[in-house]
Order: structure tokens, then sequence, then C-alpha cells
């Protein structure tokens, strides 16, 4: 590691991705689900995110927000280096990236910085130097506007407890040699699994290894030696207690307001009725909501704080909800009333959801739209708006339409969208972030979509014919791989029936989606 980097792993890039949580309508919409007035962000606004990393989710923010004024920092030049580049290429004029440490960023000679309304932090806070967080809790109070919102994310505890021995083995074998931080990691939990083998009985298990080898889709192959890396090597690695982050928050006069993982929201989801009992016997506040985490482990927290809360009561609250939209996220097939929760299984009423995804199949709604369906209006018990936006997006089965039903995709979004694209079908990438401006958000396509969004974005007909020629000429040197069931597909005949079934899938599925979200 770099001396500059101040223990952080800084010799090899982050990897990059798209956090949709981070996106401003997301956080807007946790707020309202939580009774707390958000800013009003349907004009300009300003947004900055610390610790960008490639700059995926600043761009893509910045896209789909034209409106918007994007600041993103971060300490590596690499970084800032490929995340200008790639805003430079999709001709993006309203972001910026700044190379900055965060005690630079108080320093008003090196960054003349604006005040914010949103601020965004991804994981990056359980990996610095309490110094470092003290700099950033000073940021906050200086450049947080009254009323704006900060998204914290971050390793927690104590649903880290059972890792922490392992963790703290990596590092420290992981210091014994001088070669790159991913070759590090993989050494290391090499070494690892034998001190497990030989009979070490707090290293978890031979399970745990094989999840962190290979891991998800996501983070698979060569990649996922580089998460890893950063996951477990830098060396101010600490997961932190809910209670602490926000006492240390409120320093800056930030409030706590809840869950950017919507679900999380809703204790009838989340705890039993003897849990819930044990939360009512505490004062609500800090000590509540770390004792939320004792009951339901979650070794990774999305915390929404308001510079100023201001409680809404709920005619207001509906009243800023019934334009919020909603757009179907998923294939009407894919729709499901039955949700697996950390209390159990959740059952939504067919008779109240089964209208709504159907509403939602034929064309985006808004929130005032769908509880004023026929087959809703009347019914006293029907869902409130905040139950069914926070289950259908919390669940991914919707995406936020935050300014409503209509808007306009501006140049530079349908630029960067074609870009991300084009780096899977030339394969330099297996997954492509893209902006879905109408919901001033994203989302990341898989291989298959990314080269039919390719074909389309290239004047090929939305047609099975063109679009599987197109695909199929893409894929003819096999270079990029197809999964099925978390498995390579490696017969010729089983290739072309998958490349098949994933176009017609797009067209069938997809397409009319993207259309509706202004991806293309």
């Amino acid at each position: 590691m770099s001396s500059w980097a101040s223990g952080y792993v800084s010799d090899i890039e982050y990897l990059p991705g798209l956090y949709v949580e981070q996106a401003p309508g997301h956080m807007v919409l946790a707020c309202l689900l939580n009774g707390m007035a958000p800013p009003d962000l349907s004009g300009a606004f300003t947004y900055c995110e610390l610790g960008c990393g490639q700059g995926v989710t600043a761009n893509v923010v910045a896209a789909a927000n034209p409106s918007a004024h994007v600041v993103a920092v971060d300490f590596n030049p690499a970084h800032i280096a490929r995340a200008r580049a790639s805003a430079k290429a999709a001709g993006l004029t309203n972001v910026e990236f700044l190379e900055l440490s965060f005690e630079e960023m108080l320093d008003p000679q090196k960054a003349a910085l604006p005040d914010f309304d949103v601020v965004t932090l991804h994981g990056v806070w359980s990996w610095i130097s309490p110094e470092h967080r003290d700099a950033i809790t000073a940021f906050l109070a200086r450049r947080v506007k009254p009323g704006g919102l900060v998204s914290v994310s971050y390793n927690s505890m104590p649903g880290w407890t059972a890792m922490l021995p392992l963790q703290r083995l990596l590092i420290e074998h992981a210091a014994l040699s001088h070669g790159r931080s991913d070759t590090q990691i993989l050494q290391s939990l090499d070494f690892a699994e034998k001190l497990l083998g030989a009979g070490s009985g707090v290293l978890g298990s031979a399970t745990l290894f094989e999840q962190l080898r290979h891991g998800s889709a996501k983070h698979a192959g060569d990649d996922r030696s580089v998460y890893l890396a950063h996951e477990y090597l830098n060396a101010n690695w600490k997961p932190l207690y809910h209670m602490d982050t926000a006492r240390q928050l409120a320093q800056a006069k930030l409030n706590y307001v809840g869950s950017a993982t919507l679900t999380e929201n809703f204790p009838d989801l989340m705890f039993n009725p003897a849990q819930r009992e044990m939360l009512a016997s505490v004062p609500a506040g800090a000590f509540r909501e770390t004792l939320r985490d004792y009951l339901v482990s979650r070794p990774f927290r999305r915390d929404i704080y308001v510079r100023g809360a201001r409680p809404l009561a709920d005619a207001e609250r509906d009243a800023q909800l019934r334009g919020f939209g909603l757009a179907l996220s998923v294939p009407a097939t894919d729709t499901k009333t039955s949700i697996d929760v950390p209390a159990g299984k959740a059952q939504l009423e067919e008779r109240h959801y089964r209208p709504v995804f159907d509403a939602l199949t034929i064309r985006p709604h808004t929130l005032g739209e769908l509880v004023d369906l026929p087959a809703l209006r009347d019914q006293a018990d029907r869902p409130s708006m905040v139950e069914l936006a926070g289950i259908l997006v919390g669940t991914a089965q919707a995406l936020p339409l935050p300014y409503g039903l209509t808007g306009t995709a501006d140049r530079a979004a349908l630029e960067l969208n074609r870009l991300a694209v084009r780096e899977v079908a030339e394969k330099r990438a297996k997954t492509a972030s893209v902006a879905a401006p109408l919901t001033g958000s994203g989302l990341t396509l898989n291989t298959m979509e990314a080269l039919v969004y390719d074909a389309l974005a290239n004047g090929v007909a939305a047609e099975f014919a063109p679009l599987l020629a197109y695909v199929e000429a893409r894929m003819a040197d096999n270079a990029v791989p197809l999964m099925r069931d978390g498995q390579p597909i490696e017969s010729a005949d089983a290739m072309q029936a998958a490349i098949r079934e994933s176009v017609q899938w797009c067209i069938d599925r997809r397409l009319a989606f993207w259309q509706q979200t202004l991806m293309i």
C-alpha cells in the first residue's frame, strides 16, 4: 500500500459498481416512508459522493438528473482519472471529480465546494481511521444544507462478530508478503483455510470459505480477489455499531431517519411479536435501533440521516407520495406476493397487490393512481401508499419515479448508456451500469441485456431475427461467458439455445421497461 493511502488498499482499483440506494430519489422515498420531510429535489440541487471509486454511481446520478450539480471525491488518482474520462466521453457537464483526501475537503484553498442537498458515502465509513471519520463529520457539519440528506452505508456490529478473527488473520498474514493486494488476499485465504483444517474452531466453516472464494455472480472470477482485498485488507477496517455512528454524526446535527433498505423500515416484516415487544420496552433512539441489529443480524447497514429533522403529518406525507411514481422492474410473471423476510414469510394480499401488478404491467403509475384503482379504492383495508412503495421498491419489484411519470432523456444519459454496454460488447466488462432518467437513478444490465441494448443503440431493429444475429456475432468466439445456475455454459448447442432464449426474453420482458424509464 502507498504511504498516501493511510492504510487503505490503493495498489488495485476498487471494482466499479452502481449503488441505487444512493440515488437521490431513493433517499427521498426513505424519508417519506419514515414520516420525515425530505429536501425538495424537483428542480436544481447539489449532490456529493465521498469515496466515489471509479465514479459509476456519480456518473449515473448526473446523467439521470441533468438539473443536478454532482461533485464526487476520491483520494485515488486512478479512480478520478477513470471517472473523468467516462464523464467526458459521455458529454456529461454537470459532474466534477476531485482528487482529495477527506482532510483536504476541509481546506477551502484546495476545494471550493458548494453546500449540498445530498451527500452519500458507500462502505468507506467502516474502512477508514477515526481521524478520517472525524474529517467527514466536520465536512458534513459545514457542507450539508439545513434539511439536507446524508446516506452512510457501512459494515456493522454485532453482525460481523463471527468474522473478526478471520479478518485479523487475513490482514496480518498478508502483511508478511509484498505482492499485490489481490494476490496477498488469496495467499492469506489459503493459509486460513489450512488453519481451519488443522482444527481451528474460530474461523467459521468450509462452507464459509467456499462463499468467500466464489461469492456471487457480481464479484466472481478475477474480480473476486479484488473485492476481497478491498473488503478485508484495509488497515483501519472496523465494523461499527449504529449507536456509535449516530452519536458521531449528531455532532454534525444529523438525525437518523431510517434505512435505505426499505423493507427494514417495517417492524412487522423484520421482527416477531416477542422481539417487537422487547424493542417497545426501550425508548426510541440510537440504542433501540442498535438493539434491532442484535435481534436480526445485519452485517451491513444503509443509514439515512437528515440535517434537521422535520416530522411530517400523515396528510403532508401522503400528499407528497401521491405524485411519486412506480415502474414495474420485473416481468409480470416474476411478481410475487409471498416474500421472505427476517420475521418469516410475509404474504401480501392477492386481492390488493395483484391489481397493482396488473396496472404496472401496462405502464408506470403514481402511488395516487394505484391506491385509487377500482379494485382498491373502496376497500377499507387497502394498503397505504407507504406500504405499496416500501414493499414493492424494497423487494426490487419496482423502481421509484420521484419526479412523476413524465420526463426526457438527456443526450448525455443515452451516450453514457451506449458506452457502458459497448464495454460488454467489446468484452471489457461483464455487466453495464446504465442511467434510467425517469427514475433519477439507474440499473445494472447483465451480459445478455447489455448486448441486446447495444444492438438497439446501434440501430438494430427491435425484432428477434436481427437482434439474434447481432448478439451471436458478438459472442462468436465465446469470449463472453454465459452462466446458468452459477456454472458457465460449455456446450455449443446449450450456448446457442441460451442466446436465443435470452434475446427473446429481453424483447418480451425488458424492452418496454427500458422505453418507459427513458433508458433508450
